[in-house]
């Protein structure tokens, strides 16, 4: 998956007395979403006029966190920074698809650490330990940055192709349980990134939270 090289420089080139105004986005978007209520437990989420955040907001300046990638309300989108719809991947079909969080103004903040699989299974299908108020009409979204070694994972395997394939050195990880280690050297399960589905009339997927553990290796 290519990288937003300009984003990253752009990033990096920031002046140090830009952190103040870059905290201060961050905190009123907090302020904004908290605002709105506890929707994102239910998996639904009521969003309008902020969709994106800045890319240093997101990112939390040049050290990427696992934190800040996405927060309460940032839209998913594909790898050309388009909105991902409910019906972009069929519900009960176990289809993925690679996604990213959205930019302010619009685009797919393309860096490694954002990179997202985004999954679509039966609701009923998933089990703990899957953080089960951070799915959605089927969807769920794991991290797709290997835990043992950095990698991306980018294949399925096992029965139906049901799990995440890391092609590095073969980590097996079960999506509809929470994206745990079913084969492999991987240490822990990918990082599960809560979603939800606006009650607009575009129905879009979006993140609920940021990731619920580190990216990656520890």
């Amino acid at each position: 998956m290519s990288t937003n090289d300009d984003t990253d420089a752009e990033t990096e080139a920031q002046p140090a007395h830009e952190e103040d105004r870059l905290q201060a986005t961050r905190r009123n978007a907090a302020k904004f979403f908290a605002a709105l209520g506890g929707a994102a437990a239910v998996g639904t989420f009521a969003v309008s006029g902020l969709y994106g955040l800045e890319d240093s907001a997101l990112s939390g300046g040049p050290d990427y966190s696992y934190k800040t990638l996405y927060t309460q309300g940032t839209r998913v989108v594909d790898g050309e920074g388009n909105p991902v719809a409910v019906d972009a991947l069929s519900e009960g079909s176990g289809e993925s698809m690679t996604v990213f969080p959205e930019k302010e103004g619009g685009g797919a903040l393309q860096v490694p650490m954002a990179t997202t699989l985004l999954v679509r299974f039966s609701q009923d299908a998933y089990e703990e330990p899957t953080m089960l108020e951070g799915t959605a009409e089927g969807y769920a979204a794991y991290s797709a940055t290997c835990t043992h070694a950095g990698c991306t994972v980018s294949s399925r395997t096992g029965p139906n192709d049901q799990n995440f394939l890391c092609p590095c050195h073969q980590s097996v990880f079960n999506p509809l349980q929470g994206a745990k280690v079913v084969g492999g050297p991987a240490p822990r399960p990918l990082p599960q990134l809560p979603v939800g589905v606006t009650e607009d009339g575009d129905q879009l997927i979006i993140a609920t939270g940021p990731f619920e553990a580190p990216i990656g290796v520890e």
